[in-house]
Formats: structure tokens, C-alpha cells, sequence
């Protein structure tokens, strides 16, 4: 049964550390298509006017400042969740691990005590 939950921890324990990766890297790649939020550029050529005026501020304050809150607070966030779910996982590992110790250490004594049993 030790060894089950062993097992399942060190699967759970590889899944968030891919799961980290992938979130890091997509974060990495968030942050470099950042000018994706604000371009193209208005002009003259392209839109211009009160409304292109108006659609520039909403794209400059909402649009931008919720992009830039994505990956600068909650992907960060989400990743430190991760990292804590790992140094929990990992921590079980070695809990796990220690009982395992264990019992094969109470086991060990069960079977000196019923071999000096058996030969008395």
C-alpha cells in the first residue's frame, strides 16, 4: 500500500513539474507578444478620429494593463501555487518514504524475534 501511494506521488510529482515547465515557458512567450496588444498603430492611414482616439485609450489602459496583470501577477501567482504543490508532493514523498523505513525496520525486528523464537 506504501508503495502505491509512493508510486502515485512521484507520478503526481512529474505531472506538476511538467505542468510548471509548460506554464513557465508559455509565460515566456506571453510576455514576448506583448506589442501584439497595442499594434497596429493608428494613423491616418489606418483609423482616426474620436473613436479611434477612444479605442486607443481602452487598448493602451484595459486591453495592455490586463495583458501585463496576466503574466506579471496571475500566471506568477499560479506558478508559486505550483511550486508550493511540489514542495508538498515532494515532502509526502519523503514521509511516504520514511514509513516505508519503517515498517521494514519493525518488520526486521518481527523476523530476528521469531527466528531467535524458533531456535530457543
Amino acid at each position: 500500500m506504501l508503495n502505491a501511494q509512493l508510486d502515485e506521488k512521484r507520478r503526481e510529482l512529474e505531472r506538476l513539474a511538467l505542468v510548471h515547465s509548460n506554464l513557465y515557458d508559455y509565460q515566456k512567450e506571453l510576455k514576448q507578444h506583448r506589442d501584439l496588444c497595442i499594434n497596429p498603430e493608428l494613423s491616418e492611414t489606418t483609423w482616426y478620429g474620436q473613436l479611434a482616439n477612444q479605442f486607443q485609450q481602452y487598448r493602451d489602459q484595459e486591453i495592455l494593463s490586463n495583458y501585463q496583470s496576466l503574466y506579471d501577477y496571475q500566471l506568477v501567482q499560479t506558478l508559486d501555487q505550483l511550486n508550493d504543490k511540489i514542495r508538498e508532493t515532494k515532502q509526502a514523498i519523503i514521509d511516504i518514504r520514511m514509513d516505508v523505513s519503517t515498517h521494514n525496520t519493525e518488520l526486521d525486528h518481527l523476523y530476528d524475534k521469531q527466528r531467535r523464537e524458533l531456535m530457543s
